[in-house]
Formats: structure tokens, sequence, C-alpha cells
């Protein structure tokens, strides 16, 4: 018996369809639990990403044909699910398109019949259909669903099962978690955690599988109703992956009690954010029957109630909308309720959430009132007639348009006559509307790709300078968020012009690929997100600083417990961010902008040695200081730029660290692979050549020709090279060195190559595979047991603990990257030197920062001060001179929901050594 799998996604479409971001993403996460060995184990998965009709046809012919009875074949889509001009079900495709007549073109579309038929002469008595389509896609412009789309007649058949996410008329929308859609969320949740296992027999079921994602769409979206269709003999069923809790592990017990509260929440339609006093007690008891962790106990709960806490908000948000319409004009017009109604359907919410919410608006919003009393004053009399206007029903008054204009008319002049002396025209700002689609925001436009609603909202108040309901929105969507930093970002500007705090202004440069695949890293993960973490970090502990103890914004600030949070000279810190998309054109593009920007007195970034070295000129040319947290390449120092500075030590200060550690282990000769043409792969690699050839260490570096990371790297002739070089020479031990380059697929060749050589050299990499996508590609541990990555620093041993705990208080978190720590002491540095300057300007600032008494003594990384060149020097506690120190992490096991394994520092042996707290349930067992 074999398992094979087909994974379409297609998220880009040509005209007449939207596109479907989660596509892409949804079809990866699938990809990750069908393949790993202790989930799905299945042998084979092919991920088909915005395939044309033909390839997606011949790959779908090619799953089904040459099966064997007992193979499991599952075909999974993501994408629109569509009806052609004969009524009959289809898939679409990347060049899905219509004709002059508005009718799908059917060579575009792949037709259910045809699905089908390949399905019936397929041998395999095992087929299995996951159908995660956004019907709704099909309204848009021109596109009608026509009738009900019946699946299991046009699909269905013996052997088969056939899972939908939602019905025809529903959207299959995406979640806020990774931007998956919500329904393969809860799909790829269910097999990850073990948590479709319902019965506990270590066996995950398709039955199991949908009923647990059903039951958790519906809690977070109620008018979502996934489908289910079985066609097997009897009893029989298909089991997709294994589950690694057994019914009697605690972990299996404590989720089943906290289901069996949440069902009776559904059951009864309750919907809230956590549990009651009752329930908690209840949970607490058999938590420490089961003698399980605050840690193990709390994943499990927020995991769950995470549906009811997206509905809840789901309902706020639309309560806040309807209301806000409402509060402008008497009644809705047809072009916003339609516009509810898309609303409605995105949120999930059933018709009878929607009446229950409008009609409880409509009578805080106008509420009908008794006799108003008679009122002499004339503005009050003029007040009286307005409100009489506003408190007429809709639904049982209707005044017409001239009436209304008259009557408010003669309102608004009488105001006027009554009031002159007093009227005051109101000063609007020379910048509003504020500019967008620039790459460069303090509040005005989401760089980040975000789609919290009220996030949008609040940065289109912002660009119209509405302040007050920009910061309501931002704080909002802050709650919802709490790892957003560009969200909290905007809150902190929003926060000081709607107080009309005085502040200092400073811009962050980071770079948010438009493809996220541009990143090796996992989104949630990403550099830009740290470095905005880092800064946004420190401009909460300054602005905080500004608020009085008993200012009522701070209610909504856990924050507010910030250790020593103080302000700059009595001012705040706004922050503009400005994103390069990882282009060098557009990175010298916002520099000029910037530097442009009189009131910007200094820039953190870039991270990517490449955009440093594009846009660090334009900002020297403009007295601009540029301090960047992740740029190591030595040609930035190796030819001075008066206003360049950086937090991160340079590839020359690491190198002898690295060079150091290779001599211990006795190593004489290493193999270098890097990527060609990347200022900061080559500079490492050339670095660490001159450091390694000369004494004390003596030893020898060759590069193998025609290995390039990220250029056509072929890994396996690779390490065929390298054992030849290494039986020429029997009694030499070799190392290996690897400086991929942190854009495009250099890390991942690089990972495939640890893996090939399978622990036989040492492998020292750079700081860059320190992420979690290296984690997600270890099966085992043993081809990494001599790999370590030479890293600036590491949470683990931090010399600022206050850091630490701030940012744990932040972010709800103890996971701390170390771009986040250089970021946050080069937004501190800069911080500092407007400090020490009475009347800031670009020039006092620069020469505070390269001051030979400038020195900033508690940063997140250390003690603070540069040399003339702008590099980092190393300091000790005391102040005194010392090695740049550069930390040594590998991979150890521990299990988390996410992943079986961890980076600590060498000098922890294991997890436990290291004090990380890990799931006590055994590692997942090898299928």
């Amino acid at each position: 018996m074999a398992k094979f799998a087909l994974l379409i996604g297609v998220s880009e479409y040509s005209e007449g369809l939207r596109p479907i971001s989660s596509a892409i993403l949804d079809v990866e996460a699938m990809r990750r639990v069908l393949e790993h060995p202790d989930m799905g184990a299945f042998d084979q998965v092919t991920v088909l990403s915005n395939p044309d009709k033909g390839s997606m046809e011949r790959a779908v012919e090619d799953l089904f044909t040459n099966r064997q009875r007992d193979d499991l074949v599952l075909l999974y889509f993501s994408g629109h699910g569509l009806k052609d001009q004969t009524a009959e079900f289809c898939l679409s495709a990347r060049d899905t398109e219509r004709d002059q007549n508005g009718e799908l073109r059917i060579s575009t579309i792949l037709a259910a019949s045809k699905l089908n038929k390949y399905m019936n002469n397929s041998r395999s008595q095992r087929q299995m259909i996951i159908l995660d389509c956004c019907f709704s896609g099909a309204l848009v412009q021109g596109m009608p669903i026509k009738g009900e789309l019946n699946i299991q007649e046009e699909l269905g058949g013996k052997g088969r099962a056939i899972l939908t996410s939602s019905s025809p008329i529903e959207y299959s929308f995406e979640s806020e978690d990774k931007d998956l859609s919500i329904y393969t969320k809860y799909l790829v949740e269910g097999i990850e955690t073990g948590a479709a296992d319902k019965d506990g027999d270590q066996l995950i079921s398709v039955n199991e599988l949908h009923e647990y994602a059903s039951e958790r769409v519906k809690e977070a979206a109620p008018a979502m109703t996934p489908k289910f269709y079985l066609s097997l003999e009897g009893d029989d069923t298909i089991y997709l992956a294994k589950s690694p809790l057994a019914a009697t592990n605690p972990i299996f017990i404590y989720r089943e009690k906290v289901r069996e509260i949440l069902d009776e929440w559904s059951k009864e339609n309750i919907c809230k954010e956590n549990f009651n006093r009752v329930e908690r007690n209840c949970l607490n008891e058999l938590r420490n029957e089961l003698d399980l962790s605050l840690q193990e106990a709390d994943i499990i709960e927020q995991e769950n109630l995470a549906p009811f806490r997206k509905r809840l908000q789901n309902l706020t948000e639309y309560k806040a909308t309807f209301r806000e319409l409402l509060a402008d004009s008497i009644s809705i017009t047809e072009g916003n309720r339609r516009r509810l109604k898309e609303l409605q359907s995105r949120y999930g919410l059933r018709d009878e959430d929607i009446q229950v919410i409008e009609e409880e608006v409509q009578n805080e919003v106008y509420p009908i009132t008794p006799t108003i009393p008679p009122i002499t004053s004339p503005s009050a009399k003029i007040a009286q007639i307005l409100h009489s206007i506003k408190t007429l029903k809709p639904q049982n008054f209707k005044l017409n348009l001239p009436v209304r204009i008259g009557i408010a008319s003669i309102a608004v002049v009488s105001l006027i006559a009554i009031n002159r002396h007093n009227i005051i025209t109101p000063l609007i700002p020379s910048d509003c509307p504020k500019q967008t689609g620039d790459f460069i925001s303090e509040g005005e436009e989401v760089l980040n790709y975000s789609q919290l609603f009220n996030k949008k909202k609040g940065t289109e108040y912002f660009a119209q300078c509405d302040y007050q309901k920009a910061l309501l929105r931002f704080k909002d969507a802050w709650q919802q968020d709490r790892l957003d930093a560009e969200t909290l970002i905007y809150l902190n500007n929003a926060l000081l012009e709607a107080n009309k705090m005085q502040y200092y202004t400073i811009a962050v440069a980071v770079s948010i690929p438009k493809n996220q695949s541009d990143f090796n890293d996992d989104d949630g993960d990403s550099r830009a997100k740290e470095m905005l973490r880092g800064v946004a970090q420190l401009q909460t502990k300054i602005n905080l600083g500004l608020l009085n103890d008993n200012d009522p914004f701070l209610k909504y600030f856990p924050d507010q417990n910030f250790i020593n949070k103080k302000a700059i000279n009595g001012k705040g810190l706004k922050v503009v961010i400005t994103n390069d998309e990882n282009d060098e054109l557009l990175a010298q593009k916002t520099a000029s902008s910037l530097s442009q920007r009189p009131e910007i007195l200094g820039v953190v970034g870039h991270y990517p040695s490449e955009m440093t070295l594009a846009t660090v000129d334009i900002y020297n040319q403009n007295n601009l200081v540029l301090i960047s947290p992740g740029s190591t390449t030595s040609e930035l120092t190796k030819y001075p730029r008066k206003n360049f500075l950086r937090t991160v030590f340079s590839s020359d200060q690491q190198s002898p660290a690295i060079a150091k550690f290779l001599q211990e282990k006795s190593i004489k000769k290493v193999v270098g692979f890097y990527s060609e043409g990347s200022p900061f792969s080559e500079s490492f690699f050339n670095s660490f050549k001159t450091i390694f050839t000369r004494p004390p260490f003596s030893g020898t570096v060759v590069k193998l020709d025609e290995f390039d990371l990220g250029n056509n790297f072929k890994a396996e002739e690779a390490i065929q090279e390298l054992r030849r070089q290494t039986e020429a020479k029997i009694t030499e031990t070799i190392g290996l060195v690897l400086f991929p380059k942190a854009i495009g697929n250099a890390q991942g060749d690089a990972i495939r190559l640890i893996k090939l050589n399978n622990s036989q050299n040492w492998v020292i990499g750079s700081w860059g595979l320190r992420s979690s996508r290296t984690l997600e590609q270890i099966d085992n541990l043993q081809p990494f047991q001599k790999f370590v990555i030479a890293v600036p620093w590491d949470s683990l041993t931090s010399p600022n603990q206050d850091f630490l705990k701030d940012a744990k208080i932040l972010w709800t978190t103890t996971s701390v990257n170390a771009i986040t720590a250089l970021s946050y002491d080069a937004t501190l540095a800069l911080t500092k030197a407007l400090e020490k300057a009475n009347t800031p300007t670009r020039i006092n600032i620069r020469e505070h920062l390269k001051s030979p008494d400038f020195l900033v003594t508690k940063g997140a990384t250390g003690t603070i001060q540069f040399d003339q060149n702008g590099d980092r020097k190393k300091l000790d506690e005391n102040g005194d001179p010392q090695d740049p120190s550069v930390e040594f992490v590998h991979i150890v096991e521990c299990r988390t929901l996410s992943s079986d394994f961890a980076f600590v520092p060498i000098k922890y042996p294991t997890a436990k050594d290291a004090g990380l707290s890990c799931l006590n349930s055994p590692k997942k067992p090898s299928p």
C-alpha cells in the first residue's frame, strides 16, 4: 500500500476572478503535514502552484494512473470552484477566462466529468478529494453560479471520500493566522496537534479529521457549513495520518475536557473570550491531577478558544461598522447594504446574528424618546429640530430628498445667525490627505500586507488626519494581533498626534517582499517583522513615559509595567516605516524620499547588505545617519561613510571566533560554500579565508568550483566532490563553512547540503540559518549533530534581562530573535544621541554617535559604542574593550506543537539544560 497526494493551489487569476492569497500557503501547509513521516507519511506529495489548465489536468491524470487497489490517492484543491454554462462543477486554473459572451472558456477549466473519468479509470479503491473552494469568487464581475452544486452527485463514487470547506453560496475565507484559509488551517491543526484523533487510537481517519475541522470552522464562523461525503463498505474508513497522543495521554485527556466545555458553548450559542469561574476551577483541578504544566494547559486552551475569540471579534467588528454607518446617516444606502452583506459573508455570520446586532444598534443610536420638554434656547431649538429628524425611524417615515435638505438648511442657517460671532474655522493640516502608494507610511498605509479590518480602517482615518478614530482602530487591531509591530508603531504615532504631544521623528527601513517566498524565514518570523518589533518596543517604552499614571488610554496597555519607561527630554518618538520590497531600485527611491523630509533625524536599517549598500550613499549625501542591525559586509566600513554605523558585528569581527571554533576541533582545512555576487556572502567568505589562513590558525580554505548557493546548486554533486577530497587525504579533517545569502533559495540549498553530509564533517553556518524554516526541514537530528550556527546574540545568554522581560510583556512571548534585539539597540543609540543634543539636527546626531565619549550601557545585546568607521566596539559590562563575541548555537530535541526541535547555545547539551519548556509527551513515533 502506498500513499500519493496532489496539492493544487491557485491564487492568481485573470480578470473576472478575485485573487485568493491563501491558496499557495494552504498547499504548503498541507504538504508539511502529509510529508511528515510521523504524521501523514505520504510516499509522494506533488505540489502545483498557480498552474494553467493543461498542467493541472496532466497532473490530475498522473495522480490516478498506475495505482494499486490499496493505494490511497488524495487530491487537494484550494482556489475558486465554478460552474460552467451547462451548470457543471469545475475547478479553475490560473488561465481560466471568459469568452466575449461572458461564458467560461471550456479549454481553461477542469470539469467534474473529466475529473470523475480519471477517478473511475483508477484502480485505487481509496480516493480522497478535499475542496477548499471559494465559490463566492464566481460572483465577481459577471460570473454567476447557476443553481445549486451537488458535489456528491458529480464526484461521488464507491471508495471515495469528499470534503468541502463550504457550500456554493458561502465564502471559504482566509484566517488571520499566517493567512491560511480557515478550513485548511483546522485540517492542518487537527493533524499536526493530534487533536482530530477523537478516539485516541493514534490514527486520524478522514471522518475524524473532517469532524474536527468542521466543528472548529463553525465555532469561528457559524454560517460556514463544511460538507463530507463518504462511500465505503460497512464501517470501513480511510486513515489519513497518525496521531502522537494515545487516549491515556494527559494532553489528550485535558484537550477532551476543554472540548467538552466548548461543545456546550456551541450548543447554547455562547460566544465569549474565556472560561467562567466554575469551568476554570474544573480545568485547574484536572490539570493538577494529570500533572500538566501551566504552559501545556495554556497551549491547549488558547488553541481551542481561538475560534470563539475570532467569532466574537467578527461580531464586534460588524457591530462597530454598522454603528458608524448609522451614525452618519439615518438610513443605509443600497451600496453600503451590499457591502455589509459581503462583510457578513466574509465574517461567517448568520442572518439571525445580523438581525440581533442591527436592532440593538438602532435602539442605541436612534432611541424612541418620549415627549421632548419645551426649550427656549435658540440653539437648543435648532438642535431639537435636527434631533427630531434623526430619531425618525427609517422604516416608519421617509422624507424626500428636497424636504430633508430644506429642513437641514434652515437649521444650519439659523445656527449661523445665532452664533455668528463664535464661529471658528477648523484648521486642517496642510499634509492631509496623506500620500499613499509610495512605500512610506507613518500610519496612512499598511505595508506588511496585513488584512486586519481594524488596521485598514485605522490607516484610512490616519490618512485623513482623523487621529482620534485612527487611534481607536489601531488599538483594536493591536489587541487582535499582539505580534504585529507595524500596528503598534502606527498606534504610537496616532497616540502622539491625537494628544498633540511633542515628538522626534526617525525612520526604519525594512524589506517586506511582495512574494514571501523570496525570504527563507517562516512568514510570521520574517526579518522585517523582527526589525519592527525591536523598534516598536523602544518606541512604546518612550511614549508610555509621556502618559500620566491615571491616563485612560493606559487601560489598553498591559505594557504600562515596562521597566524604566522614559520620554526623550520630555518628548515622544514617531517612527516612519519604509518598505523597499527587497528591490535595490525601490530602496534607492525611498531613501531619496526619506532624505527630503527634514523632520526625519535618523534611520534604522537596512537588514540585507545588498539594500544597505544600495542606499548608504544617498543618506550620506543628505547627512542622514543610518544604523544597520543586520548588514555585516566589510564593504561598508572598508570604504567608510561618515553617516553609517551598525549594531551587528561585521564579518571581519566575527570570523576570528569561527576560526577558533574550527581550530578547537583540530580542523586545518575548510571547504567554503557561499553565494557569488552577494555582498554579505562573498564578504563573509573572504573575511573568514583571510583570518583562517594566517597565524595563529594557518589553515587552508578552498571553494569548490561551480557550486554556488542559491544558483542552480547541486548538493549531491557537491558532497561527492567533498568526499573525493577527503579520500585523497585520509589523515586530514575537513570542515565546512556555509555563508548563504538571505535572499532566494540559498539557505534551502545549505540545509540540503547539511543533510547529505550526515554529520561526517563539522559544519558552521552563518546567522541566517538560525530560522524556523531550518527546523521545519529536520526529520531527525542525526544529520545535524555536527552543525552549529554563529549568531551575534541569543536570548538564553542575554546580558540584559530587563529587555527580555519587557519583550515578554509586550509581545506575550519569550521567543526573541537577535534581529529584534539589534534593532532595539540601533533605535536606542539614535534616541540617546537625540537626548544628548539640546536642539537635535542630523549633523550633531552623527557627531554624538561617533564621539569617543558616546556610550550606551544598557543595550539589549550589551554595551553600545562605535568606532570612527562605524563598526561596533565590543565592550564588557564595565565598558572595557574585549574581543567581539559570537554565540554558537546547535539544534536539540524539544517537542512543541509546531516542531520537535529548537536552537540553544552549545554550552547547553539539551533543551532541559537550557531551561526550555518542552511538552512532556513522547516524541512522535516513526511510521
